[in-house]
């Protein structure tokens, strides 16, 4: 059999491109033609890749392409007009509002990726994603056959021997803090490395921060990183810059402790990587963490400075702790055994490709008129918003909440409904944790898919949320929303927000709910409900 896997970009060391090249490793092992198609690639890859625009010349009816997806692609006419049976890996595409005052052109990429994942939904047999996370934005996004597949390791590649100068180096007492991936927003390597300076001057003053990967110092995120270190302490912060193999067992090698504090991981490779070299790993529980961390390793749910240094000092005083830590993090390795890992692999692929995979499930974003968007409705039941969304579900009948699922709710393919006090919901996996009142409440990348791939009128309810301010560009003129003038909300958004939705913009009166319901139903009920919503 022909399958085939096409990217955007073939990267030499990064999680995607070494997971492509593995899985064509692993489909020509069981006696598949595989090539890997690219628009681009690293020099240190040519011999690896084919031109994406070959592609529909060399395939034929009976060809498979898995087709990566976790960034801007301009892919999706080349993939319309190829032939044969298509399939979708879905990376995970991260937010948009994760790269706002650094990366203009990263927001701008981020927001069409997520257009393309609803564009290639009609162009593909079915999706597959690397955790439940992922794959509930699938089906969020409609896609009727949704699964989630293995993700395959090649652990031999984390074997190699230190680099006997830099373990010399860094093996001098120090306690070694460890982060490794590139410097970019999403990442937060300035919670890193605030989390750091907590523990250095709270719990261990030998101790040194070492940062592996890409900064690019004259980007805004390098500039802003490296002004941090100044002021941090130059002496105790290293940026390693991007580094050899040899050198990465090093820092693996030498490490007291593996640090994420990233609010977006579709996965997360280095968190098991730690585990694998014997890390203590302590991670921000945002996204598909907690999936990928299984139970291992110490997942906070706080971004507190002083709050995480404590756990980092925790594992390094008391042994019988990081033992324990220690045998949970081999158990979670164990369960991802490379040969165990592959068989369910081919076993997955091999049952979609002789159609037996998942049944189409129900899509979230069924025809529905009126889109209720409460992100707090199940999370702060008592919230005026969440009030006013019950009342408004009450007078409208045909319109259903979507809201964010609550601290601790794993993702689900069954996004609903759910009867909450008589209402439907939708629940969505919120992208962080969902913190106690009055912080604000987390963005969903699930449940702004769901609104953009639904046809319905959208009643935005919290323009204060990030929801709300990742939506009210998107769904255009058949968006409406409430702001609730006793929260605080940053100026800059609510400009934006008066000029987005102009006078489909309404203010909730706490003392007359049933006043602005009024407004709002009128509004709804109306084909020009932007004249009606004026109060």
């Amino acid at each position: 059999m022909h399958i085939h896997q096409l990217v955007t970009r073939l990267a030499w060391g990064d999680a995607i491109g070494n997971q492509v090249r593995y899985l064509q490793s692993l489909l020509r092992s069981w006696g598949h033609t595989s090539e890997i198609y690219a628009d681009s690639w690293d020099e240190a890859c040519k011999d690896q890749v084919r031109p994406a625009k070959s592609y529909p010349r060399e395939a034929t009816r009976d060809s498979v392409l898995l087709v990566h997806h976790s960034f801007e692609s301009r892919q999706v006419p080349l993939i319309a007009r190829s032939r044969g049976r298509k399939l979708l890996v879905y990376h995970n595409i991260t937010p948009a509002r994760l790269f706002e005052g650094y990366d203009r052109g990263a927001v701008l990429s981020c927001d069409v990726a997520r257009v393309e994942l609803l564009a290639l939904r009609p162009h593909v047999d079915g999706a597959f994603a690397y955790s439940r996370f992922s794959a509930e934005e699938l089906v969020a996004a409609g896609y009727p056959r949704v699964d989630v597949l293995p993700f395959a390791i090649d652990w031999n590649a984390f074997d190699t021997p230190p680099d006997p100068s830099l373990m010399a180096e860094l093996d001098d007492g120090c306690a070694n803090i460890l982060f490794v991936g590139r410097a970019v927003p999403s990442k937060y390597v300035d919670d890193v490395m605030r989390v750091f300076t907590a523990y250095q001057r709270l719990y261990q003053p030998k101790s040194r921060l070492l940062i592996a990967g890409n900064i690019h110092r004259d980007a805004p995120y390098g500039s802003f990183l490296h002004g941090l270190k100044d002021l941090l302490g130059p002496d105790r912060i290293r940026f390693l810059g991007r580094i050899n193999a040899a050198q990465l067992s090093a820092c693996f090698a030498s490490a007291t402790a593996y640090l994420s504090m990233s609010r977006h991981e579709g996965f997360g490779v280095p968190l098991l990587e730690a585990m694998y070299r014997d890390v203590p790993v302590v991670a921000y529980g945002a996204a598909a963490v907690p999936e990928t961390m299984g139970g291992a390793g110490l997942t906070t749910l706080t971004r507190e400075p002083t709050d995480v240094a404590q756990l980092l000092a925790v594992l390094e005083r008391d042994p019988a702790l990081r033992q324990q830590v220690l045998t949970a993090q081999r158990a979670r390795v164990a369960t991802l055994s490379q040969k165990a890992v592959a068989t369910q692999l081919r076993d997955t692929l091999l049952r979609w490709l002789g159609g037996r995979g998942p049944e189409a499930a129900e899509a979230p974003s069924r025809a529905s008129t009126i889109e209720l968007v409460c992100p707090g409705f199940s999370a702060r039941p008592d919230a005026p918003m969440s009030r006013l969304a019950r009342e408004l579900h009450r007078r409208l009948p045909d319109s259903r909440i979507l809201a964010l699922r609550g601290r601790g709710e794993e993702p689900a393919l069954s996004l609903g409904p759910q009867d909450a006090g008589g209402a439907p919901v939708w629940h969505f996996t919120p992208d962080q944790p969902v913190g106690p009142e009055p912080e604000p409440l987390p963005g969903s990348s699930s449940l702004e898919t769901a609104v953009r791939a639904s046809p319905g009128k959208v009643l935005l309810l919290g323009m204060d949320t990030a929801v709300a301010q990742a939506l009210m560009t998107g769904v255009g003129r058949r968006s409406w929303g409430v702001r609730d003038t006793v929260v605080a909300t940053d100026e800059v958004s609510m400009e934006a927000a008066r000029h987005h939705l102009g006078p489909r913009l309404l203010e909730l009166d706490r003392s007359d709910l049933d006043g602005v319901a009024n407004a709002l139903v009128q509004a709804l009920s109306s084909r020009r409900g932007a004249r009606h919503a004026r109060r």
